[in-house]
């Protein structure tokens, strides 16, 4: 299966790329009072706004100094843009690599891979961020 490997951190993840549309550079964020502290705000993404939510505190880690790149997930007719630190490439993943996450974390993570020389955690986009 093709995944998005991407860091934040000096950390890797992998996202399917089945749910990601499209990659972008950051935008310009307008921040939403109220909002939880992991939604980072509003883009507006050729006429359409989306809410963008900051990975890095959804996972509760520490946020990266520059968040280059935005992915824009969808499911169903929902989109959401998710910051993150760098999009490093689209990788193929064979399913029998993954170890499953353990069920204290299985909220956000899928499980993780070891690749060459790192490990990388799965994300896991659900109920929560659409």
């Amino acid at each position: 299966m093709q995944m998005i490997l991407f860091k934040m951190n000096q950390q890797h993840f992998l996202i399917e790329a089945d749910s990601v549309e499209e990659v972008i550079d950051t935008l310009q964020i307008t921040k939403v009072p109220l909002a939880p502290v992991w939604v980072e705000g509003l883009i507006n993404l050729r006429g359409t706004v989306l809410t963008v939510i900051n990975l890095a505190e959804l996972l509760q880690i520490k946020r990266p100094q520059k968040s280059r790149n935005i992915l824009i997930l969808k499911q169903k007719e929902e989109k959401k843009g998710l910051l993150i630190e760098e999009v490093i490439e689209v990788i193929d993943v064979n399913p029998e690599e993954i170890q499953l996450a353990d069920e204290k974390t299985q909220e956000f993570y899928a499980g993780l891979v070891f690749l060459s020389d790192q490990v990388a955690n799965i994300i896991k986009v659900n109920h929560r961020i659409f």
